[in-house]
């Protein structure tokens, strides 16, 4: 173990230890101050990685109801029984079918043939690829992809000092156009799941795919240009000759004709969204039946994309284990009273806002903690019993605090700890500080968008 890693053991530990002691606060039980203590041990676990991710969700499974703070181990792994898990184990299934045929390949070439005339508009190119492919494809397919797209871009320049110089923009707006575009419908992030099913199971609202697809695109059609231009401003890419690029463009075309494994890929895929898009108007379509459903029509005979070997690799376990443990100690945290507390004990009691004050408070909350706390599904499995009970005490629709909520959790890019960003930036392209410097001015304008549209968008869906 490293330094930072027994630090963080003996912190969590530590904290853990002490709210056996500590007086229990006015409008608390034992309980709560316990399932608090656990939190905290969780999320500096989190933090400093003190034990792999799946270890310390199993830890923490395991102590729920060791320390008392639910019945026994059923009621503690409650949260495995959301059907949003199931949802994030088929979106798997839709990213590797797509990430094996030239479909990601083919968006790219068409958008640089049309508007890359120079190093700059092919940057914007394959940002504009990247949020395209996200909206659907989880994250990290994406931007592992997208990197490897990059890498063969940046290859073009023969001088290592215009590379590096081109190489901050391009792997910066990489995982920031791809952490974007995976806000734009539900089946983009595991974060937008998240957070969606956690208001079904704590307050019984469902979000649905267009009321969520309303909130999301308008925002990410201005944040990713505005994320662009303002990255080439701050790290203005070298620019190399238009036959160059001409000549990259030749190596990463495809056939003009699409071919049957393909076509496969994209009818499967449109069948998908277009039943996710009905489950907006007939809610007996489950979005989950119909992901599973989608997910399995990849192996059937005649079909074939997938074998289940190749599956399974494709399966993020850790995602799948981090998220129900997010699940399940978020209802913890709600059976135990611990949000209720919070907003009536700890915020201010004469705490009132306006539908876009809360919208306001939600996204700077968000984007401020997750300087602390920078694992977005605890994030949003801390917060999401609070916003609720807030959202209660304010007359606000919790829907809508709660979207405001996992649009700006999924949109953490001020240093590159996330785990999107980190793919390029362990790759050696930029340097910790070199990301807040046009970061800082996206995530403000980000705070600026949803503070003015999750309102409007609201009233035209119905969420407010």
């Amino acid at each position: 173990m490293n330094k930072k890693q027994i630090i963080g053991m003996i912190i969590s530990i530590a904290v853990l230890v002490a709210v056996f002691f500590i007086p229990i606060p006015m409008g608390l039980n034992d309980k709560g101050l316990i399932t608090i203590g656990l939190l905290l041990f969780f999320l500096i676990m989190l933090i400093t990685e003190a034990l792999p991710v799946g270890v310390i969700c199993f830890l923490c499974l395991a102590l729920l109801p060791t320390l008392g703070v639910t019945k026994n181990l059923t009621a503690g792994l409650s949260g495995f029984t959301n059907t949003i898990l199931f949802f994030v184990l088929a979106s798997f299934g839709l990213a590797e079918a797509v990430t094996s045929t030239p479909i990601v390949q083919r968006i790219l070439h068409a958008l640089l043939k049309k508007f890359g005339k120079d190093v700059k508009t092919c940057v914007l190119a394959i940002m504009v690829a990247g949020a395209l492919v996200s909206s659907v494809v989880t994250d990290v397919p994406s931007v592992v992809v997208f990197m490897g797209i990059g890498a063969s871009f940046l290859k073009l320049f023969k001088n290592e000092a215009e590379r590096q110089q081109t190489a901050k923009s391009l792997m910066m707006g990489i995982p920031i156009a791809v952490m974007l575009g995976g806000l734009m419908t539900p089946a983009g992030s595991g974060i937008n799941i998240l957070t969606i099913g956690l208001l079904q199971n704590l307050a019984g609202i469902q979000i649905t795919f267009i009321q969520w697809m309303a909130c999301g695109i308008p925002i990410v059609l201005v944040m990713v240009p505005l994320a662009w231009y303002i990255l080439t401003k701050v790290f203005p890419p070298a620019e190399i000759n238009k036959n160059e690029i001409d000549n990259y463009l030749k190596t990463i075309e495809v056939k003009e004709k699409v071919d049957s494994r393909e076509l496969k890929v994209i009818l499967i895929g449109l069948i998908m969204i277009f039943f996710w898009l009905l489950s907006s108007f007939y809610p007996f379509i489950e979005v989950t039946v119909v992901a599973l459903l989608g997910c399995v029509s990849f192996f059937l005979p005649g079909i074939k994309i997938l074998t289940w070997e190749r599956y399974m690799k494709a399966v993020s376990w850790i995602s799948f284990i981090l998220i129900g443990t997010v699940l399940c100690i978020a209802n913890t945290i709600v059976a135990n009273g611990v949000s209720e507390w919070f907003v009536n004990y700890v915020l201010p009691s004469s705490l009132s806002f306006s539908l876009m004050g809360g919208v306001f408070f939600v996204s700077v909350m968000c984007f401020v903690i997750m300087l602390i706390v920078p694992v977005a599904p605890a994030l949003i499995g801390v917060l999401t019993p609070v916003i609720i009970s807030l959202a209660a005490t304010t007359g606000i629709n919790p829907a809508l605090l709660i979207i405001a909520l996992g649009l700006c959790a999924g949109n953490c890019y001020l240093f590159p700890i996330d785990t999107i960003p980190l793919i390029t930036y362990t790759a050696g392209y930029y340097k910790m500080t070199d990301m807040p410097k046009a970061a800082i001015w996206l995530q403000i304008a980000f705070v600026g968008l949803a503070t003015l549209w999750l309102p409007i968008a609201g009233k035209l869906v119905g969420l407010a």
